[in-house]
């Protein structure tokens, strides 16, 4: 049951990550282009970068060892 429950805690960060990336670099490219010129765009980057990364961490956290998890 536990395995079971760290592959979710994996797969689901993986794919927030994921999702974060594919947003995060939409609106960069956005605002690159000059297509979305608000001030608040940036926080939005950052936030999902940060959102992403986050996921990203926990995601490969719940994949690792247990003797890792452990300490």
């Amino acid at each position: 049951m536990m395995a079971f429950l760290r592959m979710v805690l994996y797969r689901s960060g993986m794919t927030i990550a994921f999702i974060c990336g594919i947003a995060a670099l939409t609106i960069l490219a956005a605002l690159i282009t000059n297509r979305l010129s608000d001030s608040e765009a940036w926080i939005a980057v950052v936030f999902f970068t940060m959102a992403g990364g986050f996921s990203w961490m926990v995601g490969r956290a719940a994949r690792a060892p247990d003797d890792v998890l452990s300490d």
